[in-house]
């Protein structure tokens, strides 16, 4: 697949001024296919040469309820005529703040911008609150790109070495070497390991930070037990259990993975949904921690955090979310879950389709199940990129990196799903019926 004369035109312009055209790497998908998007409304965006797509990506995650939604348009339409950010608090923060924990279930909430400045300072607090320095990781799991979590992402295999000892891998160059001796990492999904590590070093932790439900390894959930084991051990050792749920907040339950598996975090974190593309984040958690934010305590702060337009589309996404909203969402999700294991199954192709309805992955494996990384990473990722290419060329676009999941929008509709679904069969095919060489 190459984009459009218009479409490299543009992204030729870009990488004069931007490394590879292109504002974060993950953007960058070849020199031929870099895509430059013009619009988006719905459940599509458009390229510069009036490509359509119905877009499954949906920016990996924050699109909940879909591009340019009306009333995320027109809270946050209202509220610039009142300026934008104050470094004062605003009313709107407050019950945006109010609706988070009520959604949550947690105390208290401190608001930041994106899921990366969530998660470090989650650790932060968390370090401040133990005394302690070490975070434990598991293989796989990705925190944003800020430099304590960077490890282990998506290491390589067999350069990670032996499970039972994985060596610690920065995700590139630039992150400190020594900043890896702070960080302890084990396999998900493994009782025995965590139990051992955490044993071994509990004394040392600060906390364990995780994805509930793996969002770079598609959708994968943890094994029945293993976060109760999680919350277990924190309890137990005085180590704070830190729920990472940038992708899966407000987009598997209104409550988040917590809701959804019925366990409880001593911190939260959030991004991606809350604000449907508008960039905000939350920290949210227990008072005994929260409360301990303060000047010469606990340090916090940030000139953009609760700025006056991402609270007002962050209060218009919640209040989505109060009337039912996810419903939709996960209407839509279990259509095409069912779809494609139709497909796979009618086709005899092994493959398995996990995760949650409102972020599903794909995984063309052997495999009864995956449950961790290791297992992931030795499904056929070429396979999927190739199938997922063919399903841009017919104008549906999820990711084609295996590792990120399918995102599902409000806005996508039963005929999204009925196209969507002849282009995953149609691309298959196509793939799979190839000459061989």
């Amino acid at each position: 697949m190459k984009t459009g004369p218009k479409t490299r035109k543009m992204w030729e312009r870009a990488r004069q001024t931007m490394p590879l055209g292109v504002n974060s790497n993950f953007r960058y998908w070849g020199d031929d296919m870099t895509f430059v998007i013009k619009r988006g409304e719905g459940a599509y965006v458009w390229d510069m040469d009036a490509n359509r797509y119905i877009d499954y990506r949906l920016a990996w995650g924050p699109v909940i309820l879909g591009h340019a939604y009306p009333s995320v348009v027109e809270r946050v339409s209202d509220v610039l005529k009142d300026g934008n950010v104050f470094a004062m608090s605003n009313e709107i923060e407050i019950r945006v703040a109010e609706k988070i924990c009520a959604m949550t279930g947690m105390d208290m909430v401190r608001l930041t911008n994106t899921g990366t400045e969530a998660t470090m300072h989650a650790i932060r607090f968390a370090r401040a609150y133990t005394g302690r320095d070490k975070i434990l990781k598991f293989e796989g799991h990705y925190h944003g790109f800020q430099d304590y979590t960077l490890f282990n992402c998506q290491p390589p295999i067999p350069g990670i070495g032996y499970r039972r000892s994985p060596v610690i891998v920065p995700h590139g160059s630039g992150t400190p070497r020594i900043i890896s001796q702070l960080v302890e990492c084990v396999p998900f999904n493994d009782f025995e390991l965590l139990e051992k590590v955490v044993k071994d070093n509990w004394q040392h932790l600060a906390c364990i930070i995780l994805e509930p439900i793996m969002g770079n390894s598609p959708g994968l959930f943890p094994k029945p037990g293993y976060l109760e084991l999680i919350r277990k051990l924190c309890d137990e050792h005085g180590i704070v259990m830190i729920m990472d749920e940038v992708k899966t907040g407000f987009r598997v339950a209104n409550g988040g993975a917590q809701e959804l598996f019925g366990v409880k975090g001593d911190l939260a974190t959030y991004a991606k949904a809350l604000g449907n593309g508008f960039p905000i984040a939350a920290i949210a958690g227990c008072r005994k921690i929260m409360g301990e934010i303060d000047y010469q305590k606990i340090p916090h702060g940030g000139t953009y955090s609760g700025n006056l337009v991402s609270v007002a589309a962050a209060e218009a996404v919640l209040d989505e979310l109060e009337a039912g909203i996810l419903k939709k969402v996960h209407a839509h999700g279990k259509k095409l879950m069912a779809g494609i294991r139709e497909i796979i199954s009618r086709k005899g192709i092994p493959a398995l389709v996990q995760g949650s309805p409102g972020m599903f992955g794909i995984v063309f494996t052997e495999l009864p199940k995956v449950f961790e990384y290791r297992e992931w990473s030795s499904s056929n990722h070429g396979l999927y990129s190739e199938v997922l290419l063919r399903m841009m060329e017919k104008g549906v676009m999820p990711d084609m990196d295996s590792r990120e999941p399918w995102f599902i929008s409000a806005s996508h509709s039963d005929a999204d799903a009925g196209v969507a679904l002849q282009a995953f069969e149609d691309a298959l095919t196509e793939v799979m019926d190839k000459p061989k060489r």
